[in-house]
């Protein structure tokens, strides 16, 4: 009896046995098949000059293919080498990233590379940005367009020669005469035509043109920026210090030096508006005013923002709605979905309390990345507009308008920092206010003291703590401390 249930046993163990081994040869199976699939990934290296590509080799890992396009990137010859994949271009030795403007309504989102944090951008605006890498996989491109240094869906842009000229017709770039820096936009790469020309301001730079994708350093070659883009440095730059926009960079926080006169002056005299029914700006100074001693929010940074957000005040969405600021003005039905006022003056004292005071300038929001119009690496502009130039704009709008009014507000003192920043409710180190860590950052400056500036608050502040939702804000109350740190230097910017 024993040993027939012993044969009983293991006769049943054994049926078993043909299960498991199936299971082990179908994984089997599925991964010779996956390694087979990936070995057989053909990447072509193609040779790109004078308006002709060329097949020039071809290999199975993407690493290779790179590093022969590097090598067959010839510089002195205005050579240019690419990699095909799957019929598509995905990297290039000096080229530009083309995000899409067939539709203006939709965004073109990407990833930072340093944050992972996510962002969007809009062909339509900005059309063209610097290529710098393609991922492991192949499956996005790096790249580099106001500020910000990012990874973006291949799928989602197109790869053109910078060599060919009916490739790339026009691509951002600046321009220094007598020292004043000129930006100079394309919003369509295949046209010569260029759509703005904004004042960045004074630089120590000789007349030249010059190549930027972030605004702060300028290169006389293209093929110098994208050499220090790929190696994160700055060594080919003309400039050693990095430049900074005053007006782009001004905190919101600062206290124009304008009056209400003085705006309504500028609409009636300058912009040659001489009523309400040319203008929604017209006669507006006073609301201005009342938002920044109520918010204490810069009157002439509201203003010059909704001088660029609504045309003037001409705009369909501020006649229709009064609606000065754009709010809620979506790309995809930007006229349906906007906010509707009661008045203008309403449109302007909710934008400095609900929009700047308890979002933008607010450390508590998720949408405060500092207290300043900024590019798309850091400020309003990396949640506020999908035009990776606003902040440019708007503070073009600023420049423009202190040019033609006697320059009273430029010189203004802030610090700007490349780091992130702590500020502190005192100079003990004992509690820390908030951070701002979207970078570059600015801070108004109060006061300096021995080893710590003192700066005002981008939030409102109560005994001490950040207030999210607040209806006024105290200057009394506003203020915390940046240590200065030697490993850390920050930029004094008036």
């Amino acid at each position: 009896m024993k040993k027939n249930v012993r044969k009983r046993k293991r006769k049943k163990i054994n049926r078993y046995i043909p299960i498991l081994a199936s299971g082990l040869l179908i994984a089997l199976t599925v991964l010779v098949i996956s390694w087979v699939f990936s070995a057989r990934r053909t990447y072509t290296v193609v040779i790109l000059k004078e308006g002709a590509e060329q097949e020039y080799a071809q290999y199975h890992s993407l690493a290779q293919a790179k590093e022969e396009m590097l090598t067959q990137t010839k510089r002195a010859e205005k050579q240019n080498a690419g990699i095909r994949y799957d019929h598509k271009l995905i990297a290039i030795g000096y080229g530009v990233v083309q995000f899409q403007r067939k539709d203006c309504t939709l965004n073109t989102s990407y990833r930072m590379a340093e944050t992972e944090e996510t962002g969007y951008t809009n062909g339509c605006y900005g059309n063209d940005a610097a290529f710098v890498d393609i991922s492991d996989d192949g499956s996005e491109v790096r790249f580099r367009q106001a500020g910000v240094d990012g990874w973006v869906a291949i799928d989602a842009v197109t790869l053109h020669n910078y060599y060919d000229e009916n490739d790339v017709t026009s691509i951002n770039y600046y321009t220094v005469t007598s020292h004043l820096l000129t930006h100079k936009i394309t919003t369509n790469i295949t046209g010569a035509s260029y759509a703005s020309e904004l004042s960045m301001g004074e630089i120590k730079l000789k007349d030249h043109a010059y190549y930027s994708y972030d605004g702060h350093y300028f290169y006389t070659a293209f093929e110098d920026m994208i050499d220090d883009y790929r190696k994160e440095r700055q060594e080919g730059a003309a400039n050693k210090e990095a430049f900074y926009n005053y007006y782009q960079f001004l905190p919101h926080r600062s206290i124009s030096h304008y009056t209400a006169d003085d705006i309504n002056w500028y609409v009636e005299n300058y912009l040659g508006f001489t009523s309400s029914s040319q203008s929604l700006l017209y006669n507006s100074g006073a609301w201005f005013m009342e938002a920044q001693k109520r918010y204490g929010t810069n009157a002439i940074m509201m203003f010059a923002l909704a001088m660029n957000e609504s045309d003037f005040g001409r705009s369909a969405i501020a006649r229709e709605k009064n609606n000065l600021f754009g709010h809620a003005a979506y790309d995809d039905s930007p006229t349906q979905s906007a906010s509707g006022y009661t008045s203008v003056k309403d449109s302007i004292l909710v934008h400095a309390e609900k929009y700047l005071q308890n979002s933008y300038l607010n450390p508590l929001s998720d949408l405060y990345h500092g207290g300043f119009f900024g590019d798309k690496a850091g400020g309003m502009n990396v949640r506020y507009a999908s035009d990776p130039y606003w902040g440019e704009k708007a503070a073009d709008f600023y420049r423009t308008f202190d040019m033609v009014m006697q320059q009273k507000d430029q010189n203004i003192p802030y610090l700007v920092s490349e780091q992130p920043l702590t500020v502190y409710s005192s100079k003990t180190k004992t509690t820390v206010l908030y951070k701002a860590e979207a970078v570059p950052c600015s801070q108004l400056i109060l006061k300096q003291e021995k080893g710590w500036i003192k700066v005002r608050s981008d939030g409102p502040v109560n005994k001490g703590k950040l207030q999210k939702n607040s209806s006024s804000y105290s200057p009394k109350n506003a203020y915390g401390f940046v240590q200065e740190d030697l490993t850390n230097p920050v930029r004094i910017l008036q």
